[in-house]
């Protein structure tokens, strides 16, 4: 199991949190729940005596500091058994061939993008799509199905389906304890209604329903600790560093009305253009 980096490792302040590739510090974030991502992009270690899970790697320029946080934790690559993904955008998972390779890990994914993972490329229902950069074939995918939980050992990882800024979109909440205070941590993915210059929500194929049952979901889901793929959308890295509070009741919720309202603001403008 990781133990808190040595106090060797420097403790590091991020010029920009909104700098996908620059390093940061690997941190705990609750129980055996780490931070190993960078100060821009969040990725997410859980270890368990059966084999460490984890979640995101952040892009491919990214992928040498993401391992060497997960190092700094006392945790051998090869001991990574699941790699698990929030969604199929090179900003959170450019690095995960890489990462596949150094660890030895299988992929687990939603059957509806199982073959945009194997492939690199991203495809057209995709909001993003005319803006987005391949990324390297991921091999070793195996697909699960939606709302299932992933059990390592005693873990259990659930899935929340949370298609909609992506088609693959994932949440993932699981419980950790410490000293026999239990708390249930919500990895939530993006809600943002983001999209190339051609594409529109208001259209009748698009993904706005989608992205309303995520934020629904979201919003109805136990969660004391709020875990953003891009932390400046939660404060992540100011919580975890005792800036701000790390348990807040009301994040997923507050999280997810505002997702909500931003979607029905850009509907709005798409109505008007």
């Amino acid at each position: 199991m990781p133990s808190a980096p040595t106090p060797a490792l420097p403790q590091t302040t991020c010029k920009s949190l909104d700098d996908w590739n620059e390093p940061t510090h690997a941190r705990r974030i609750y129980g055996n729940t780490w931070y190993v991502g960078t100060c821009g992009i969040s990725v997410v270690l859980i270890a368990t005596p059966q084999g460490h899970v984890l979640i995101d790697s952040a892009p491919e320029k990214a992928s040498v500091a993401v391992r060497q946080n997960i190092l700094s934790l006392g945790v051998r690559l090869v001991d990574i058994k699941t790699i698990l993904l929030t969604h199929e955008h090179h900003d959170h998972m450019g690095g995960l061939a890489s990462m596949q390779e150094a660890t030895g890990a299988k992929v687990l994914s939603r059957a509806n993008v199982v073959d945009v993972l194997k492939s690199g490329k991203n495809d057209r229902r995709d909001p993003q799509f005319n803006e987005l950069a391949g990324f390297d074939p991921i091999v070793n995918v195996h697909a699960f199905e939606d709302s299932s939980a992933i059990k390592i050992g005693s873990t259990q990882i659930q899935h929340i389906p949370m298609s909609g800024h992506a088609p693959g979109g994932s949440g993932w909440t699981w419980q950790e304890c410490e000293k026999g205070v239990c708390k249930n941590l919500v990895f939530a993915d993006s809600l943002g209604s983001i999209s190339d210059d051609s594409y529109r929500y208001s259209a009748p194929d698009s993904l706005a329903n989608a992205l309303r049952e995520s934020s629904q979901r979201v919003a109805k889901t136990a969660c004391d600790i709020l875990i953003t793929g891009h932390g400046t959308a939660s404060d992540l890295l100011a919580r975890l560093d005792g800036a701000k509070p790390l348990l807040e009741p009301q994040a997923c919720v507050n999280y997810a009305q505002a997702g909500a309202l931003r979607l029905e603001d850009r509907l709005k403008k798409e109505a008007v253009k």
